[in-house]
Parts: C-alpha cells; sequence; structure tokens
C-alpha cells in the first residue's frame, strides 16, 4: 500500500532541514525504513471511507480554564 512516488530518502533529506534536525549518516537507513513505514499507514488510514461532514474539530485545551474559558473552581 505505499505510494510508488514516495521516496523517503529525498523526503527526509528535505524536511530534516525544513525541522531544524541533523540526521547521522549512520542513522539515514533506519529513518527511511520508518518513513516508508509511515507512509504506508497514512495511506491505510487516507484510504478508509470518510464522510465529507464526519469531522468536526476538536476544541481547544487550554490548562486552567474551563470550556467556557473560566477558571476553574476548584471544586472536584
Amino acid at each position: 500500500m505505499t505510494d510508488p512516488a514516495f521516496d523517503p530518502v529525498l523526503h527526509m533529506e528535505a524536511m530534516a532541514p525544513a525541522c531544524g534536525l541533523t540526521i547521522a549518516d549512520a542513522h539515514k537507513p533506519g529513518v527511511a525504513v520508518f518513513l516508508t513505514l509511515a507512509q504506508a499507514m497514512a495511506a491505510t488510514l487516507m484510504a478508509a471511507p470518510l464522510a465529507d461532514d464526519a469531522l468536526e474539530p476538536a476544541p481547544v485545551f487550554t490548562p486552567g480554564q474551563t470550556s467556557s474559558g473560566q477558571a476553574p473552581s476548584g471544586d472536584a
């Protein structure tokens, strides 16, 4: 289920600097294997049927606030 156009080495070489990462040469083969696995998992998820209206944004979690934006009362 992998995309034949996906090249994990090219992806790694492009994204590591964009993310501010330096990947040691000794680690690059392992990173490429993981990226191939991650791409296959993503392809499986993306292939699942899902209605256009099935998703809604999750609420934003802000520590120390309730969903109404107020500080919690402390009564648990």
